[in-house]
């Protein structure tokens, strides 16, 4: 059997976890904060995560923070937090590794274990509620889970679930009422064609072989799980593809003031990249010039990557893609790509001990004291 486990609400819960007094209270999180990494003052956006208390009156995920107060004028509204997020995300990595080395990382907030060859897949639901258990006392987090036979009807088991329950599926045909749009990987152009074709239910669905087979490689995979012909296996250790720091702000016009940015997001790129040991071999810049469309270029990297490489490049890449001076900028990204397995090495492997010994110091102070308590001069 496979279990998914989804932690509930995952950034509001988060901020519970430092803030008890958000628990059972209207509550959410908002991108962005009173300042961003750039010192600019602003009131928060969109709405990320929101407390079932606030769900319940209208409250969610992608309205704007402005529109929640309107609606819910004692909301209170938390900034992201996402060093605490993958803390949290990793605290609960640990704890699966406690019972099973078949784990897969779906996302930030999501995990999917295989108790295949364990003692727990003799009793997987009394091995779920010992799991959330454990998540709820030992990291102060609500979750649901789902068990299944394979990942797809694990992770609707756990849509099932929600809020803060268990939920276990042994076949499809035990859900065989439910509405096809419920099976996750059933968007909006793949309901429409079934609906086309009578599709409407998990039961239709099973007797249309034939109708997923003229939709697509997609749809064929999907129905194979569904109807458990798939097996599925655990994806371990997914490499990363690339590393990205964006932002949007005010129109500038002064590129003194837009140098500086870049060079914190070089600051904020590297630390991210540093962190994970490794190595990029190609960096994107992208920018936006005020109600025009999105430009970009990006080169390859012929040098020991350090945060003085990185800089420079950006430097570079920005003077070569910035062709309308007189243009205000709203918007920069920097992105750091093709990230080799031979290349995960450590960054401080450099001819230099002295620039090892002082990048080595440097991380350090600032996985302790956050990224910010070290700066570049370039940002001044």
């Amino acid at each position: 059997m496979f279990i998914h486990i989804d932690l509930d609400a995952f950034f509001i819960s988060a901020a519970a976890t430092i803030d008890k007094s958000l628990i059972g209270k209207k509550a959410a999180v908002a991108s962005g904060s009173k300042f961003d990494i750039f010192g600019d003052y602003h009131e928060y956006g969109i709405i990320l995560s929101a407390t079932y208390e606030a769900r319940a009156i209208g409250i969610n995920c992608t309205m704007h923070s402005s529109l929640a107060k309107k609606l819910c004028p004692d909301l209170i509204i938390a900034p992201t937090d996402f060093e605490l997020y993958h803390k949290l995300s990793n605290s609960l990595y640990n704890l699966l590794l406690n019972y099973t080395d078949e784990i897969e990382k779906y996302s930030i907030d999501e995990y999917f274990i295989d108790l295949a060859g364990t003692k727990y897949d003799i009793n997987p639901l009394e091995f779920a509620n010992k799991l959330k258990f454990e998540i709820n006392n030992k990291l102060n987090l609500p979750c649901s889970i789902g068990i299944a036979p394979n990942k797809l009807l694990a992770k609707l088991a756990t849509n099932l679930a929600k809020p803060s329950k268990i939920y276990q599926i042994n076949s499809p045909q035990e859900i065989e009422n439910l509405q096809i749009s419920k099976l996750p990987g059933v968007g909006k152009s793949l309901y429409k064609s079934l609906q086309k074709y009578g599709v409407a239910t998990i039961k239709d669905a099973l007797n249309a072989k034939h109708i997923f087979d003229k939709l697509g490689k997609y749809a064929i995979n999907l129905y194979s799980s569904l109807n458990l012909s798939h097996q599925d296996k655990i994806i371990k250790n997914q490499p990363r593809k690339s590393l990205a720091i964006a932002r949007s702000f005010a129109p500038i016009k002064n590129r003194d003031s837009i140098n500086k940015r870049l060079m914190i997001l070089c600051r904020h790129l590297y630390f991210e990249v540093a962190s994970l040991a490794l190595i990029p071999s190609k960096i994107e810049l992208k920018l936006r010039y005020k109600k025009q469309e999105q430009i970009s270029i990006s080169t390859t990297i012929n040098a020991n990557f350090t945060h003085k490489c990185l800089e420079q490049i950006t430097k570079e890449l920005f003077i070569n893609l910035d062709k309308f001076k007189d243009y205000e900028i709203n918007y920069l990204s920097l992105c750091a790509t093709g990230f080799d397995k031979q290349q995960q090495r450590s960054l401080f492997d450099t001819q230099s001990p002295k620039n090892s010994k002082i990048s080595t110091a440097i991380m350090q102070i600032q996985k302790k004291y956050g990224v910010d308590a070290i700066k570049s001069l370039s940002e001044f």
